[in-house]
């Protein structure tokens, strides 16, 4: 359900009770709705410069964040934070479906690294921040061998933002998901913006055979004719939830 405020917004300024994409914020979100429920590990896939992982630690008090960030471009500012966090743990590797080393295409803005190459969509919206600066080879994992070897043994939040390699991460992240895991808070995306890039349908698809169902849509962008680019979407488990 909205705060009062968001609702009010939505039958003024939106002229609907309801729209498609949510104006609530995402994070205040979560801690509502897992709020009767223990929160003791968060996983921040494409952590960046932590500051995602440090407001769901301000959230969830009791909790660790693992900060899994491969562009080696924020490796010391995410050592600095951990420093002065120390419930935040940088992991210097990237999540995917199998392990091993693998390409990753650094562009001159570092939020748009991935391990795909930037398509023609996403050269048209961003063509000099997509441009691709070098690429270099990371350390890949599967969340659920990192979770086995560091003795992690449940993670009740993930967090993804992985330009793309989203679904990779998930399916090595499938005992995880089975068996603790309460919410997942993905981008997605709509349309082709990286080569050979999953789409939205894929990652619910494989998230609702896990047992997850959509909750809501979350900032969406569009290209400038209106075509929806991409989203963030919050799954929750229906079971472990009883939504």
């Amino acid at each position: 359900m909205s705060n009062p405020f968001s609702a009010f917004l939505k039958k003024r300024l939106l002229r609907k009770d309801q729209n498609l994409i949510s104006i609530d914020d995402p994070y205040e979100v979560i801690k509502r709705v897992l709020s009767r429920h223990s929160v003791t590990s968060i996983l921040d896939a494409g952590a960046s410069n932590g500051r995602i992982s440090l407001r769901l630690l301000r959230l969830f008090p009791n909790a660790t964040a693992y900060a899994f960030e491969p562009n080696p471009f924020y490796r010391e500012i995410l050592t600095r934070k951990a420093d002065a966090e120390p419930r935040l743990r940088p992991q210097i590797l990237a999540l995917s479906d199998r392990e091993g080393n693998v390409p990753l295409n650094i562009a001159k803005s570092p939020g748009i690294s991935s391990f795909f190459t930037p398509s023609s969509s996403l050269k048209r919206l961003y063509p000099e921040d997509s441009t691709i600066r070098e690429t270099v080879q990371v350390e890949a994992v599967t969340l659920d061998n990192w979770a086995s070897h560091s003795g992690v043994k449940s993670i009740e939040i993930m967090k993804l933002d992985i330009q793309g390699a989203e679904l990779m991460a998930l399916q090595g992240a499938k005992k995880m998901l089975e068996t603790a895991t309460l919410a997942v808070y993905t981008e997605l995306l709509f349309n082709t913006l990286y080569e050979g890039n999953p789409l939205y349908s894929q990652l619910d698809l494989f998230l609702r055979k896990a047992g997850f169902a959509l909750f809501d849509f979350y900032k969406p962008k569009y290209d400038r004719q209106g075509k929806l680019l991409w989203a963030n979407a919050l799954f929750l488990h229906s079971g472990r939830l009883r939504m």
